[in-house]
C-alpha cells in the first residue's frame, strides 16, 4: 500500500536556504519532478511563511496585464503596502512606470519576502519575458522563486556570475532512496529496490511504483506511459514530438546522429529546445554535444513510436552505420544487433572486443556474444575466441574451456583481429595458457604461456605481458627461485607505460608478496598500496585483479603479523576464486587460512581449511612444489595436534578413519571388512558417506583429504 504525501525536509531545507540568501531562485525539472509539492511543503514549513507570496499560473497569465495582476494579489496577501497600488495598465509604457512603483514599493517593505512563481513555462512571452526582468534587475526587497519545467524566461548568466542566482535541479527534487522507500507501507519489495534505481529520483515514477510494489516498474507501464502521453507529449509541437519517437531507439543522442537517424535537420537545436522545455533530456558531457533520455522515458517513447509505426529497426541500422562512419564501433555493435544486422556486428565484435576487454567492459562483451545465432558464432573462430576471452575476464571458466574446443575446430575467417592479435591460433594458445594457470596445472601454463608469447611480436604488448604474468605465476607456485622477482619486476616497469593496468595490478601486488616472503615488508607495502591505486581504475578487469590483490594482500597481511586482515582477505580470496573456478589461488587462500587457525590455536578451523585445501589440491594436475610444501607443512603441525586421532579431528568417523587407514594400505574391500569384522556392504556404504562428506569421487581422493585434515597416514 502507498503512504499518503510526506514531508521532505531536506528539499525544505534547501529551497529555504536559497530563496532568501538569493535575488532569484530557479527550480526546474521535467513533469512529475515534485516542483509544486516541494514549494507547497516548503512554504508551509518556513520560518517565515508568512511573508512567501506564491502564485500558481495558468495559460491566462501569458498575458501582462493578467499576469501583474496575480501578482500583485499574491503580493498583497503578505504584506498591505501593495494593497494600495492601481491596477496594472494596458498599456506596455505605462505598465513599465506602473512595474518601477511595484518595485518602490517592494524596497520600502520592512523585510524581505519571497514571491514564489510555479509553472514559469506558462509566461514564455516577449511581453511578460521583457517586464519580468525590470523586476528582477529593480532593487527591492522581493526576491524571486521561479520553478516550471523549463528555464525561466529571463536573463540568468549575469546573476550566476553575481552570485545572486542559486538552481534547483532534478539533483535536489528527485528522491533518494530512503524517500522512495518511505512512500511504502511495508518494507520494500525487490521490484521496488529495482524501481529506485531505474528511477533515478524521478518522483512520479516512483508513485506509480509504489502503488504496485510487486510489479516491475517501466516506461511503457499504462499509468506511466499515460502520464508521459498527457504530460510531455501531447503539450509539444508535432515537429519536436516526431523527432522524439524518430530519436527513441538511441541510448545516446548528438545533433549529427540524430539528424542521420531521422532525416532531418537541426538536430543539436531540437536536441536543446527539448532541454530548455524540460523534456527528458540528460547531458552528458559540459560541452552539451551528447544527451540521453531519462531510461524510463525512453521506454515510454519506444511504445509511443510502436503505436504511430515508427520504423525502429531502421533507425538502429542507422545508427549503427553513423557509429561506425565517426570510429566508434562499440556503439555500432548494439545498434546492429537491434537491427539484426548479426553479420556486420560479428565483424565489428571480432576486431574491437579484446579493447572493450582491456578496459573492463566484460559484461557489455558477453551481452554481445550472446545475441550472436550459434550457427554463426559456432562457424567463426574469431568470434568463439571473443567468447572465451570474455568469460575467461569474467570467471566463467566452464565457458572458457568450450569456446576455446569449438574455436580450434571452428573456420577461420577472413576479416579483421581483435587489436594487438596476430592470430586466432596465438588466441587460443593465451586462452589455454590461462585457463590452465587457473586449473592448478602449471606446467600445462607454461607451456602454453610460452608458445603464445612466441606468437606475439614486440608490438603484440598486451598478451605478451598477459604471458608474462602467467609465466612468472606459474614460476612463484613451481617452487624457489631467484628469477621470479626480476620477472615480476620486468612486468610492472613495462605495463605501466602502456597502461596494461591488469598486468600491473597483478605484477605489482605478487612482487609485493615476494617481497614480504624474503622480509623486505618496507617494499612489499610500497608495491601493495602502488597495486591497490590501480584496482578503482575502469582498466582493471575486477574478476581477476581483485582476486590476485585479494590474496597477495593477505600474504603480506600474514607476514606482518595482522592476523584478522590476513584472515579476512584470505576469506576473500578463497570466494572469489571459487566462484571463478580458480583453483590455484582457492588452495593458496585454503592454506593460507590452515596456517593462521593453527597459528590462533584453532584446530577444528585449521583442520576444516586444511581439508579443503586436499579438495583443491587433489583437482589440481600441477599445482607447484611451493603449494604442495605448504601443505605438507600444515598436514604434519596438524598431525601434531591431533596426535594420530583417526577422525581427523572429526572430519570423519573413528570407523571411517580405520576404513581409509586400510585403503590407503592398499587392502581390498573384502580384507578391510574381515581385519574390521564387518560385511563388505558396510565397508561400502562408510565409503560412500566419506565420499560425500569430503566432497570427493573417488577413495585415493578421499584419502589425499583426510590427511590433509590431519588424520594419519
Amino acid at each position: 500500500m502507498i503512504r499518503t504525501i510526506r514531508p521532505r525536509p531536506a528539499l525544505e531545507r534547501r529551497l529555504e536556504s536559497a530563496a532568501w540568501q538569493h535575488r532569484v531562485t530557479v527550480v526546474h525539472a521535467p513533469a512529475g519532478w515534485g516542483k509544486s509539492l516541494g514549494l507547497a511543503g516548503w512554504a508551509a514549513s518556513s520560518a517565515r511563511r508568512d511573508r512567501i507570496a506564491r502564485v500558481d499560473l495558468d495559460s491566462d497569465c501569458a498575458e501582462p496585464v493578467v499576469f501583474w495582476t496575480r501578482v500583485t494579489e499574491a503580493l498583497a496577501g503578505v504584506d498591505d503596502r501593495f494593497a494600495g497600488l492601481p491596477p496594472p495598465p494596458a498599456g506596455s509604457g505605462d505598465r513599465r512606470s506602473w512595474i518601477a512603483e511595484l518595485v518602490a514599493t517592494g524596497r520600502s517593505a520592512p523585510a524581505d519576502l519571497v514571491l514564489a512563481l510555479d509553472n514559469v513555462e506558462r509566461i514564455d512571452t516577449p511581453a511578460v519575458r521583457d517586464e519580468l526582468a525590470l523586476l528582477v534587475l529593480g532593487r527591492s526587497r522581493i526576491r524571486l522563486l521561479l520553478a516550471g519545467r523549463t528555464r525561466p524566461p529571463i536573463a540568468l548568466a549575469r546573476l550566476r556570475a553575481l552570485g545572486a542566482l542559486a538552481e534547483i535541479g532534478t539533483g535536489d527534487l528527485g528522491f533518494s532512496a530512503d524517500e522512495a522507500r518511505s512512500l511504502l507501507d511495508g518494507p520494500a519489495t525487490p521490484e521496488f529496490e529495482e524501481a529506485i534505481r531505474r528511477a533515478e529520483g524521478w518522483p512520479v515514477a516512483l508513485r506509480f511504483a509504489a502503488g504496485q510494489p510487486h510489479e516491475r516498474l517501466r516506461g511503457d507501464h499504462h499509468h506511466l506511459y499515460d502520464y508521459v502521453v498527457e504530460e510531455v507529449l501531447a503539450l509539444l509541437p508535432a515537429g519536436l514530438c516526431r523527432f522524439l519517437l524518430g530519436t527513441a531507439g538511441l541510448d545516446w543522442l548528438s545533433g549529427p546522429l540524430c539528424e542521420a537517424v531521422t532525416g532531418g535537420a537541426d538536430g543539436s537545436g531540437k536536441l536543446a529546445r527539448l532541454e530548455r522545455a524540460g523534456v527528458f533530456v540528460v547531458p552528458l558531457d559540459r560541452r552539451r554535444v551528447w544527451f540521453r533520455y531519462h531510461p524510463l522515458f525512453r521506454e515510454a517513447l519506444h511504445r509511443a513510436a510502436a503505436t504511430e509505426g515508427v520504423d525502429t529497426e531502421d533507425t538502429h541500422r542507422r545508427a549503427g552505420r553513423w557509429f561506425v562512419d565517426h570510429g566508434m564501433p562499440d556503439r555500432a555493435i548494439a545498434h546492429l544487433l537491434a537491427a539484426g544486422d548479426e553479420v556486420e556486428a560479428g565483424e565489428l565484435i571480432a576486431s574491437t572486443y579484446w579493447r572493450m576487454l582491456d578496459v573492463g567492459h566484460i559484461t557489455t562483451v558477453l551481452g554481445w556474444i550472446d545475441r550472436i545465432a550459434p550457427a554463426q558464432l559456432h562457424a567463426d573462430a574469431r568470434l568463439l575466441l571473443a567468447h572465451a576471452s570474455a568469460s575467461l575476464f569474467a570467471g566463467r571458466t566452464g565457458e572458457v574451456h568450450l569456446a576455446l574446443t569449438l574455436a580450434e575446430a571452428a573456420p577461420v575467417r577472413q576479416g579483421p583481429l581483435a587489436d594487438g592479435l596476430p592470430s586466432v591460433a596465438a588466441g587460443i594458445a593465451l586462452g589455454r595458457a590461462s585457463l590452465s594457470a587457473l586449473h592448478g596445472d602449471v606446467g600445462e601454463a607454461v607451456r602454453w604461456a610460452r608458445r603464445a608469447r612466441s606468437m606475439h611480436g614486440p608490438e603484440h604488448f598486451t598478451q605478451r605481458a598477459n604471458c608474462d604474468v602467467i609465466l612468472a605465476g606459474s614460476a612463484y607456485y613451481a617452487g624457489p627461485g631467484d628469477d621470479v622477482e626480476f620477472r615480476l619486476t620486468e612486468i610492472v616497469e613495462s605495463a605501466t607505460p602502456m597502461r596494461n593496468t591488469v598486468a600491473e595490478v597483478a605484477g605489482r601486488a605478487t612482487l609485493a608478496r615476494v617481497r614480504a616472503e624474503r622480509g623486505d615488508l618496507t617494499a612489499a607495502g610500497e608495491q601493495l598500496a602502488r597495486a591497490e591505486a590501480l584496482i578503482g581504475s575502469r582498466y582493471a578487469a575486477a574478476p581477476f585483479t581483485d582476486r590476485v590483490f585479494a590474496l597477495c594482500h593477505a600474504a603480506v597481511a600474514q607476514h606482518t603479523g595482522a592476523a584478522d586482515v590476513a584472515v579476512a582477505g584470505y576469506a576473500n580470496a578463497h570466494a572469489l576464486a571459487i566462484a571463478a573456478t580458480d583453483r590455484i589461488t582457492a588452495l593458496d587462500a585454503a592454506l593460507g587460512l590452515a596456517e593462521l587457525e593453527l597459528d590462533a590455536g584453532r584446530g577444528d578451523a585449521a583442520r576444516r581449511w586444511s581439508a579443503e585445501a586436499g579438495r583443491l589440491l587433489a583437482e589440481c594436475e600441477d599445482p607447484g612444489q611451493r603449494l604442495r610444501t605448504r601443505q605438507a607443512a600444515v598436514r604434519a603441525r596438524l598431525a601434531e595436534r591431533v596426535a594420530a586421532d583417526p577422525t581427523a579431528g572429526g572430519l570423519v568417523t573413528a570407523r571411517q578413519g580405520a576404513i581409509l587407514q586400510a585403503v590407503a594400505r592398499g587392502l581390498s574391500d573384502a580384507a578391510i571388512a574381515a581385519e574390521l569384522g564387518v560385511s563388505v556392504r558396510t565397508v561400502h556404504a562408510h565409503l560412500r558417506a566419506v565420499n560425500a562428506r569430503l566432497r570427493v569421487h573417488r577413495r585415493a581422493d578421499a584419502v589425499r583429504v583426510y590427511r590433509a585434515g590431519g588424520g594419519p597416514a
